[in-house]
């Protein structure tokens, strides 16, 4: 037996679900009754153009009776209008004209917002009662309210002139909405690009721009105004204009209608904060502040504004559709930045180094992964370096076609000593998307050479040869120190001290077991790690004597006493621990200082 029902609506639950669900703020109830009178005013200048009409929408707030109106004065809504479509969910008039009009005219509907018939239940989201008092143009007045149950009540009005008023009675959790800041904030974020002037509280200027900046007479000026409005954006390093795209099918050509500007953030010297986003607009309309996807992978500097009717909005209007539209406009606006970064680092070099100094650590991090965009930038990243900020080109030249780095950040004087121990500067690789960019660069060089400088002191330093200062060496045995000979610049430095990679891993370790902080089934776990550690050359640490040094090669000359030998060398030792950039506890600290000190009294 077959039987064939038909679906029930309860509309109470299911305005519910659309008005609390569908959207992500109440703010947006606000936003689609601006979208409603905007639909209406065009609809107006469509259908029935009036010489000297102006259209106009006001939103006025009265905190003591808790209302807000949204007052426009467009088309109206004659009976048939408010029964076949205020009154239906899912049916919006809009659709069905914007679909008339590109029937007459391609492009006739450009102006039109909605398209979904549901907007209007966002109005339940904020409010517990909604009446609209509506007037079409030679119809009469009609009032329409609801409390958001099954039902409804139309009776006569007593608006005058043509247009609409949607009165809201708000919920108390909506009345932060009542704030003319709130408001002006709101038409601001969804309604600025709109043509159609919004007023707050019947103040005599518009609160919306009306045209988007890229209009302007100065569309590159007017984007930094508007990135500093916006954004927050003192002073973009650089604005790119977007366009139009033409995209190759093979057998035809596609036009993707697009508008709106990129721009890169003045960031700082050492930003690796991330942006690669893009506010979308739709017909003046904002969609969302934040897509992360239609921008490239790899401009994560980047942010920016767009406006294309290309893109598909969800019903809720606060996101777009993954669809083929939307891989389109990816597809074109990749493309003009690509294009407009190729042309800027050619045009303007001083201003791409800017983009670029301000933005080296996440422009070097995607780098490695998109071969595209490497070969766009790799010759301008900026690498930080024992002598200061430094590009590839720039470094080679220096270092003779070799690349030295270090994964530990050359912070320490020590460090920088070190690194220049080759007489050549060493790249900071401590942030982690250095390694793989200095990889990938010498496997597009084939004639570089690679070299990890890391805790390796046959790298860092040059060996003296066999049996230089082998006194003092030895003295320095005697007295405690593991000691080796090498020879290293500055000249005037007459000594360092370099531990091996676990060490300092394995002194915290040792620290932490001491305490007595850590839970039994890990303290065994760090005894294996200290004990397997405890053992290799170095963990104390390697006091290395500059043979360069004018003051090591007189202590290693035969006329200076023991006894002043072992006190210099002492002073020399401790100064080089606690000049190594180690961390040292306290009392470490303290007893080495007290050491220093013992050692200067003997020779004074």
């Amino acid at each position: 037996m077959t039987t064939r029902g038909r679906f029930e609506l309860h509309l109470p639950g299911l305005l519910k679900v659309l008005a609390e669900h569908l959207y992500s703020s109440q703010r947006v109830g606000v936003r689609e009754l601006i979208q409603n009178a905007h639909d209406s005013c065009v609809r107006r200048s469509v259908e029935r153009p009036v010489a000297g009409y102006r259209p106009r929408i006001d939103l006025i707030a009265d905190p003591a009776s808790r209302t807000l109106r949204v007052i426009d004065n467009g088309s109206g809504l004659t009976e048939d209008e408010i029964l076949n479509y205020l009154s239906v969910i899912g049916r919006g008039y809009t659709r069905e004209l914007r679909e008339r009009l590109e029937a007459a005219e391609p492009g006739g509907s450009r102006e039109l917002i909605g398209q979904f018939g549901v907007g209007f239940l966002s109005a339940f989201l904020i409010a517990s009662s909604v009446t609209v008092e509506t007037r079409s143009t030679g119809g009469p007045a009609l009032r329409w309210s609801s409390i958001g149950d099954e039902h409804y009540e139309l009776t006569a009005g007593d608006r005058a002139e043509v247009g609409t008023t949607v009165e809201l009675r708000l919920k108390p959790s909506a009345i932060f909405l009542l704030h003319e800041a709130s408001l002006i904030e709101i038409v601001r974020a969804y309604a600025d690009f709109l043509p159609i002037a919004i007023h707050v509280n019947g103040e005599p200027d518009r609160v919306n721009l009306g045209a988007p900046p890229w209009e302007a007479p100065d569309p590159v000026d007017a984007c930094r105004d508007y990135a500093r409005r916006r954004f927050g954006e003192a002073d973009p390093s650089w604005v790119l204009p977007l366009a139009d795209g033409l995209i190759d099918l093979g057998h035809d050509t596609i036009t993707v209608p697009l508008r709106g500007f990129l721009f890169v953030p003045a960031g700082s010297v050492a930003s690796i904060h991330e942006y690669g986003s893009v506010a979308v607009y739709i017909r003046g309309m904002s969609i969302c502040d934040e897509d992360r996807d239609l921008l490239p992978p790899w401009a994560r500097f980047v942010r920016g504004v767009i406006d294309t009717p290309a893109l598909q909005p969800t019903a809720s209007r606060e996101a777009v559709h993954r669809d083929d539209s939307f891989e389109e406009v990816r597809r074109v606006i990749a493309d003009q930045l690509g294009r407009g970064i190729r042309q800027l680092a050619g045009r303007d070099p001083d201003a791409w180094r800017r983009v670029v100094h301000g933005h080296s650590d996440v422009i070097m991090g995607w780098a490695s992964k998109d071969d595209a965009f490497f070969r766009m930038v790799a010759e301008s990243v900026l690498l930080r370096t024992s002598r200061g900020r430094l590009s590839m080109p720039e470094y080679l030249r220096a270092s003779g076609n070799v690349v030295y780095f270090t994964t530990r950040e050359l912070g320490s004087l020590q460090d920088r000593i070190l690194a220049e121990g080759r007489d050549v500067p060493a790249i900071d690789a401590s942030w982690f998307a250095v390694t793989p960019f200095l990889q990938r660069y010498t496997e597009l060089h084939p004639g570089l050479s690679l070299v990890r400088l890391d805790n390796d002191p046959e790298k860092l330093l040059r060996p003296a040869p066999p049996g230089e200062l082998s006194g003092l060496v030895d003295l320095c045995e005697e007295m405690g120190f593991r000691a080796r000979a090498a020879s290293f610049r500055p000249v005037d430095v007459p000594a360092v001290m370099t531990y091996p990679a676990g060490a300092e891993a394995a002194r915290q370790a040792t620290a932490a077991l001491e305490s007595g902080a850590i839970p039994d089934g890990f303290s065994d776990l760090l005894r294996d790690y200290v004990a397997k550690h405890r053992d290799e050359p170095g963990q104390s640490g390697t006091l290395y004597l500059n043979a360069a040094c004018p003051l090591i090669r007189r202590l290693d000359s035969t006329d200076v006493p023991a006894a002043r030998k072992q006190a210099a060398l002492a002073v020399i030792a401790y100064f080089a621990r606690l000049f190594c950039g180690r961390m040292l506890s306290a009392s470490a600290a303290t007893a080495d200082f007290a050491a220093w000190q013992r050692s200067l009294d003997r020779l004074v």
